[in-house]
């Protein structure tokens, strides 16, 4: 049986001026309030009879309990010792990275749940227990932080609310986010030793495989180069290449056309690419391991490590985390053209509006003291912590200026990407980088260059009535599409594998599309369409 709710009454009748009447207290950004500014604004529901203010006792210290999904210590991190000392808190970190979700799933099961979850739930988990957590609706006047993120962000309010159980859970948004979901790269330096054009079309690109095959492009007198290669279980990888046929798709394989869903998998345009794939595959052109080699940071040291340079053609989230030490060698290439007919070809992106993480905040029914739990989590979502809680604590990896700006700094050692890991929680934890907040902050030349880089796909976007939007799904309709996508992506997967190495897309292409049919596809394909007729409704 779960534990009942027990709140002590923390609301006092007294001024706000009196000590220990407060929120968490320290400067606010520009527009930014504490709770305790927040709720002298609020009006009628926070006064007394008297017609005074009231506010939340924070005269005592209290604990409060947080399970979160990391390998980190928090306890040792300056950003949160910063909080504590701001609301006069302490945290009881319960932090599990190996094993997280067995533990997860016995913590949610007993009656021994944290104060505060941060990431490490999914939306699924909230509505399957939607009586273990908080509305935090009730308590946005302790928020003003998470109201101007709503209000600044409306899909952020979206991603929260559960229906008639309210707002549930609070997201993270870390700005600065590129709509491309990865880049295509290709090595310069062996295009200009070998004299050759940078490719356009899927012909020109297969030639210039086939030279870096057999001319030694690397120099080393050995025959070690690798024309083309993808991390087997990275994003897209080469099916980004459909987008040369004027067909791209969102991260999860899901096209839209026009208001009606599909999948990019039953496509002519992935059938005609998987047979490309199949074409230089069978020339030698393309890693023969990359189905096999399922660990990224086995796949990812075939293109960043060594004494040479090995990799011509490929994809990653970034050039500097695809290539490493031989970042210098490679260029972002724009999409492909299949052929001349192909007016305007498309690179798959995200939409323009998107949350990083859609559950980051979660508030249990087992605080006893929601409204100093509110307050602290309005800090959470503060300016102040925004940089921090992504990025490492200040000041030592992000620093705030005197004229309000910020800076996040340049990695002493490796890369920003390794910093950050060291020193922040980075996306298993609540934060908000508003668009003013990106305005006014430097970023290290890594982060810009992934900008820049996204950039190179500005006009080969799609429109964003043509990109399928974030949706969110009930119980009823989430364990159903677990249970098809499972099965459909993995039978999906062998197949494509299966093609590119073999070969038989043409003749075996009638009877896949009856498997599918057969595994579900047509049900998946409605529970889509119906969540997206639902936040279309909801949206106009």
């Amino acid at each position: 049986m779960m534990r009942k709710m027990r709140v002590t009454a923390m609301l006092m009748a007294a001024v706000l001026t009196v000590a220990g009447l407060s929120g968490c207290g320290g400067n606010q950004a520009s527009g930014e309030s504490s709770a305790a500014e927040s709720i002298s604004s609020a009006g009628t529901e926070q006064e007394n009879q008297t017609g005074e203010v009231s506010a939340v006792d924070t005269s005592e210290k209290v604990e409060l309990r947080i399970m979160v999904q990391t390998g980190l210590d928090p306890d040792t991190l300056p950003m949160f010792k910063q909080i504590e000392e701001k609301c006069n808190v302490d945290f009881v970190w319960d932090a599990v990275e190996s094993g997280y979700s067995e533990k997860k799933a016995v913590v949610l099961a007993s009656n021994d749940l944290p104060d505060i979850f941060f990431a490490g739930l999914t939306s699924d988990d909230i509505v399957a227990n939607p009586e273990l957590f908080v509305d935090m609706s009730t308590l946005l006047d302790y928020a003003p932080n998470v109201k101007n993120m709503f209000e600044e962000v409306p899909l952020t309010k979206y991603v929260s609310t559960y229906g008639d159980n309210g707002l549930l859970s609070l997201p993270q948004v870390t700005g600065f986010n590129p709509r491309s979901w990865e880049v295509m790269m290709i090595n310069k330096t062996w295009l200009d030793k070998l004299g050759l054009e940078v490719p356009t079309t899927l012909d020109e690109l297969e030639e210039v495989l086939k030279a870096f095959k057999e001319q030694d492009p690397n120099g080393n007198g050995k025959a070690d180069e690798i024309p083309m290669d993808w991390p087997c279980e990275y994003g897209h990888g080469p099916y980004c290449l459909t987008g040369a046929y004027g067909l791209a798709d969102d991260k999860g394989k899901i096209i839209l056309k026009d208001g009606v869903v599909d999948f990019l998998y039953t496509t002519e345009e992935y059938k005609n690419v998987t047979a490309y794939l199949h074409k230089l595959y069978a020339q030698g052109l393309i890693n023969p391991e990359v189905f096999t080699t399922t660990d990224y940071s086995v796949a990812n040291a075939l293109s960043s490590e060594g004494d040479a340079a090995r990799v011509g053609f490929t994809f990653g989230w970034s050039v500097e985390s695809r290539t490493g030490k031989f970042t210098d060698e490679y260029m972002v290439l724009p999409q492909l053209k299949a052929d001349d007919g192909i007016g305007n070809p498309l690179w798959a992106c995200g939409p323009k509006e998107r949350v990083n993480t859609d559950v980051a905040c979660v508030l249990t029914k087992s605080c006893k003291n929601p409204e100093r739990a509110m307050m602290v989590i309005n800090e959470f979502y503060s300016e102040d912590f925004a940089l921090q809680e992504y990025y490492g604590s200040s000041p030592e990896f992000v620093e705030k200026q005197a004229d309000g700006s910020w800076i996040i700094k340049e990695p002493v050692n490796g890369t920003i990407e390794e910093q950050k890991l060291k020193n922040a929680l980075v996306n298993r934890g609540p934060c908000y980088t508003s668009p003013d907040l990106e305005s006014r902050t430097t970023l290290p030349q890594e982060l810009q260059a992934r900008l820049d880089q996204d950039n190179v796909y500005t006009d080969q976007r799609p429109e964003d009535n043509q990109i399928f939007p974030t949706v969110k799904f009930d119980n009823e309709a989430t364990e159903e599409l677990t249970y098809l996508k499972t099965d459909i992506d993995k039978y999906v997967d062998q197949k494509s594998a299966e093609w590119v190495v073999n070969g038989g897309i043409e003749e075996e292409w009638e009877g896949y599309l009856e498997q599918l049919q057969k595994m579900g596809l047509d049900r998946m394909r409605e529970i889509y369409q119906e969540a997206y007729d639902v936040r279309m409704n909801q949206t106009n």
